[in-house]
């Protein structure tokens, strides 16, 4: 077991500021370094998992229907493009939000890149990975990690979970905790079916000769656990701000986050992240990010909306004491989010050895308590 603490400085204001401490990038350069200048086991070079991948990024959307539970599953997927795209303009916030409400990004600041319905490299299938948002949140929260993974070479599949959205509370938590998973069970199947099809839009996307990975936020950490309990065909898990169950069965690669200020689960809600940790049979991670909040891990910091003001965005309360907290920047949440995931799903999924360094280095010490058992 490999665990590395740092302790809280003075400044809260100082480790909050969006912009990467000399120690900060001296650590990430130090501590991927072999990824990326060594091979994979494809004998492909293994693109640095901090920075974007080889490829374009293209979204498209799409409504599937479940039949079997009458449920209507409005979804985003994100995907390696062609690169006669690449200096197209992506699609822009309002884009992914119905017609009427597209006025809601006006005042957003989220950095994107996806190009909408752009074609797809011609160098799949790919491996699928299946995103599930919050409560209360929506399929495409976090468009950083999605658009992330993409460019190095994935599908990524994120549903709007009907009665637990931002636009749609009507959900009991009982049924949903139900539904949640099944939801993310039927989009793998259905892309599985799918690239398999002959003329169908998505043939040809999805390697199912691999196995699958999971990602997602709040209830959607709960959905991603949930689903690898379940699903023999997850094989790396990443789940951020929410523990969940985890089956006697349960063999996927997981790696957990948590903020250590974050509101919205408390301080009983984190202890039941580090006891699921404790349950995971491995190979587990563990990152806790110091003066982040519940919202960090999402985009809501930069919507202009004031969706997670005091839980991640700006500055709030500390949970042990009371006391004035400003928070971590999100960007530099962002990067450990999306460095962590490219390179356990690299590992875990495409079998990149070389992630191994990155999984087991303490990316940004200055913020991050870390436990690595490979």
């Amino acid at each position: 077991m490999l665990r590395t603490t740092s302790p809280r400085t003075d400044s809260s204001s100082e480790r909050a500021r969006a912009g990467r401490s000399p120690v900060w990038a001296l650590t990430l350069a130090l501590g991927l370094l072999a990824a990326c200048s060594s091979s994979s086991g494809s004998g492909d070079d293994a693109p640095d998992p901090a920075s974007p991948g080889p490829h374009s990024v293209g979204v498209t959307r799409i409504e599937l229907f479940d039949e079997s539970r009458d449920r209507v599953l409005l979804t985003e997927v994100w995907y390696p493009a062609d690169e006669s795209v690449r200096d197209d303009p992506p699609a822009p916030a309002g884009s992914y939000l119905p017609d009427d409400l597209a006025f809601l990004a006006d005042n957003a600041t989220i950095p994107l890149v996806a190009v909408r319905d752009a074609p797809i490299a011609d160098n799949g299938p790919f491996p699928l990975v299946a995103f599930s948002h919050g409560s209360g949140g929506i399929r495409f929260q976090n468009t950083f990690q999605m658009e992330h993974l993409a460019s190095h070479g994935y599908v990524v599949v994120a549903p709007d979970h009907a009665g637990n959205t931002f636009f749609d509370s009507s959900g009991s938590p009982n049924g949903l905790e139900v539904d949640r998973p099944l939801d993310v069970r039927f989009l793998l199947d259905a892309f599985s079916d799918f690239t398999d099809d002959p003329g169908n839009r998505f043939e040809g996307w999805v390697d199912t000769s691999l196995g699958f990975g999971v990602t997602g936020h709040s209830f959607g950490a709960f959905t991603s656990l949930a689903v690898a309990s379940q699903d023999p065909r997850i094989v790396a898990a990443l789940p951020m701000a929410l523990g969940g169950p985890v089956s006697s069965s349960y063999d996927a690669a997981t790696f957990l986050m948590l903020a250590t200020e974050d509101k919205t689960i408390g301080l009983e809600g984190n202890q039941g992240v580090r006891a699921t940790y404790a349950l995971l049979p491995g190979p587990r991670f563990l990152a806790e990010l110091i003066d982040a909040g519940h919202y960090s891990f999402s985009f809501a910091c930069q919507t202009g909306l004031g969706i997670g003001d005091g839980d991640g965005c700006k500055t709030g309360t500390r949970l042990e004491d009371g006391s004035p907290v400003t928070f971590i920047s999100d960007l530099r949440v962002w990067t450990l989010v999306d460095t962590y995931s490219a390179a356990l799903f690299g590992r875990y999924i495409k079998g990149i050895e070389e992630y191994e360094d990155v999984l087991t280095t303490n990316l940004d010490p200055e913020i991050t308590l870390f436990t690595a058992e490979p």
